[in-house]
């Protein structure tokens, strides 16, 4: 070794290396360890976002279905109404003309028993209209019984009074001139009738024209 050569250059064993070395290693792999995470994160927030707006359209598009569905429905609902409505008009319509038909058969009833027609044919007429009133009562045609009742202004329409000595008759229909009818509990045809007045004087009938009443 020549004397003009420094102590530090001195010839090291293969293999050692300065503890200053290792330790700028090791400073530095906590560095290149950390940078995968710095990317990953952006790439998290993404997918968030997107799964986000997912769940905003789809409960957009759910409450559009929602919103559709219950227009339907009430569409649905107001057409059956108006078709229902339609139905009750038509068959109330034709349980007023058959009220028509009963007050013929009632005029011809009083008829053939005025004229003293054979019981045969009285019985015949009684049993085919009993059999129509029962079919109009099953459609929901009802008779509103008035006679020997208080006057009802609601129920009956007073067309003449008539003098009762009872005075337990005043203010009572005391004759029926036309019958009266409901139709599902409302008034169809109010009756017309003469009502009983005790201590008065009654007013002429003779302008208004009598119906003839069957039982």
């Amino acid at each position: 070794m020549s004397h003009d050569d420094p102590p530090d250059e001195q010839a090291r064993p293969e293999g050692d290396e300065p503890e200053g070395s290792a330790a700028l290693e090791a400073s530095a792999e906590p560095t290149v360890s950390m940078a995968p995470a710095e990317v990953r994160e952006p790439v998290v927030d993404v997918h968030q976002a997107r799964a986000r707006l997912a769940e905003d359209r789809l409960a957009e598009v759910l409450g559009a279905y929602r919103e559709l569905k219950s227009e339907n429905e009430d569409y649905r609902e107001r057409i059956a109404r108006n078709v229902e409505r339609r139905f009750e008009q038509r068959r109330e319509g034709l349980l007023l003309k058959f009220i028509d038909v009963l007050d013929n058969l009632d005029r011809a009833l009083e008829a053939v028993q005025t004229n003293y027609a054979g019981d045969a044919l009285i019985e015949g007429m009684i049993l085919v209209r009993t059999h129509l009133l029962q079919t109009l009562q099953i459609e929901g045609l009802e008779r509103i019984p008035v006679l020997g009742l208080p006057f009802d202004p609601h129920l009956s329409e007073s067309v003449s009074s008539e003098a009762v000595t009872d005075p337990e008759h005043d203010h009572l229909v005391v004759k029926e001139l036309m019958r009266g009818y409901r139709i599902n509990g409302r008034i169809a045809r109010p009756a017309r009738v003469v009502i009983g007045l005790h201590g008065g004087p009654p007013t002429d009938p003779s302008t208004t024209p009598s119906e003839p009443t069957i039982g």
